[in-house]
């Protein structure tokens, strides 16, 4: 069963002067992210399974990008740069 949907957290903590993050998490999509990320210790189990967990993270392993939205427009002109390189080869 592990932590209800209201329960479930994942939190990062910033430590500035070692560039590390520190990760907790009770959110089974994130645990199995981060365990491929980094070595987790495992907090609590259920049925042998990880429903809590705790590592650190490099400052580079974490990024913080807007995703950026385009216009049709841009789209269209993109598409048309990208075609005239590849003509231009």
């Amino acid at each position: 069963m592990g932590y209800s949907r209201e329960e479930q957290e994942t939190s990062l903590v910033f430590d500035n002067s070692t560039g590390e993050w520190t990760v907790y998490s009770t959110v089974p999509k994130h645990i199995r992210k981060l365990a491929n990320l980094t070595e987790l210790i495992v907090i609590e189990t259920e049925d042998e399974r990880p429903i809590a967990v705790k590592g650190k993270l490099t400052e580079k392993q974490v990024t913080m990008k807007k995703e950026r939205a385009y216009t049709d427009e841009q789209r269209q002109r993109a598409a048309e740069r990208l075609s005239k390189s590849r003509n231009a080869l």
